[in-house]
């Protein structure tokens, strides 16, 4: 508790500091800005009754030139979490490397981005804050399928001139820079998406990759796709991955597929309703998970958010309903 009274005190620091605006950082000079946020959560479950202190994140970023710019973010999550169900506390004080790069820009056309970054999949994939998020749960689509972050080299930019068509390539061949601070640990991952802008209200793309778990030892070559229409104040997305999967230990092939289409309806630019169906399908495994989400939101700005959900899961057991407060400063 002292912890999280100490990080309260700071972020009181930032809403105080000259010129400041909440959800920009703290600007110190050119070559430096200072940000952070955080987001509290309760689930409740037949299973689980629980708060969490989930992510407590600092931010560092700047322009180093015209050319070349940089950002650190280091996380740890969950921080604290209290489970009402077993009435155990845990801390977890250990901030972890989620992002740490070096940026160069050449040219619309191509920009080379070296270190550990998200991976440039999808919509959901490159929403890394909670609060930039429109619902508190995030589909498992996208936890499951590929690696979130790679610790690698993504060359990017625009096949055209009206900014329409951009690509990314991107490769890692060594181990990840945090191996406890990534979803699927692996030591090679290779990949390339693109997305397409039929007009500005909507887009669509997708993914093809490959990616060697370090664990088990499993080759998973993957594809992505992807679409999105947003017409305020209609959002709507969906993203569908199927994965190939070798087992290379027990000589051994199987499936894996997932998805997600989600719809936002904006009630005024505070509120907003939403509505997602998400599945998983593991063929090796046997598991099988089809979720409907309904949730709300209210954001009284761009850097807060309110947010509660119920999920129905297709094992009724793990129904839920979730709220959540995030910041972004």
């Amino acid at each position: 508790m002292k912890i999280i009274i100490c990080f309260l005190v700071v972020f009181v620091f930032f809403l105080r500091a000259d010129e400041y605006q909440l959800g920009h950082g703290v600007r110190l000079s050119d070559e430096l800005h200072i940000g952070g946020y955080f987001s509290f959560d309760y689930l409740d479950s037949d299973v689980k009754r629980q708060f969490r202190l989930d992510d407590v994140a600092l931010l560092a970023y700047g322009s180093l030139s015209s050319k070349f710019s940089y950002l650190v973010e280091l996380e740890a999550a969950p921080f604290y979490v209290k489970n009402y169900t077993t009435d155990i506390s845990t801390t977890d004080t250990t901030f972890h490397y989620e992002r740490i790069y070096l940026n160069y820009t050449h040219s619309e056309m191509f920009n080379i981005r070296i270190g550990k970054q998200i991976t440039p999949i999808g919509y959901w994939n490159l929403e890394a804050i909670n609060v930039l998020r429109d619902t508190s749960s995030n589909p498992l689509y996208s936890n499951k399928m590929f690696p979130k972050l790679l610790t690698g080299i993504d060359v990017h930019g625009f096949l055209d001139d009206e900014n329409t068509l951009q690509y990314h390539l991107f490769i890692q061949n060594n181990d990840d820079l945090d191996q406890d601070y990534i979803n699927i640990n692996n030591d090679y991952f290779v990949g390339a998406s693109v997305e397409y802008e039929v007009m500005p209200e909507f887009e669509f793309g997708g993914s093809i990759g490959n990616y060697i778990t370090k664990e088990d030892n499993k080759n998973v070559k993957f594809l992505q796709l992807d679409a999105k229409y947003d017409s305020y104040p209609f959002l709507f997305q969906t993203e569908f991955a199927y994965n190939y999967v070798n087992h290379k230990n027990i000589d051994s092939k199987s499936h894996q597929s997932a998805g997600y289409t989600q719809g936002l309806y904006h009630l005024n630019t505070q509120h907003a309703v939403i509505g997602r169906y998400e599945y998983y399908d593991d063929k090796a495994r046997g598991d099988t998970n089809h979720i409907g989400v309904i949730g709300y939101s209210y954001r009284p700005m761009y850097s807060i958010s309110i947010k509660a959900e119920y999920q129905i899961n297709s094992d009724s057991k793990f129904s839920k309903s979730i709220i959540s407060f995030s910041v972004l400063f």
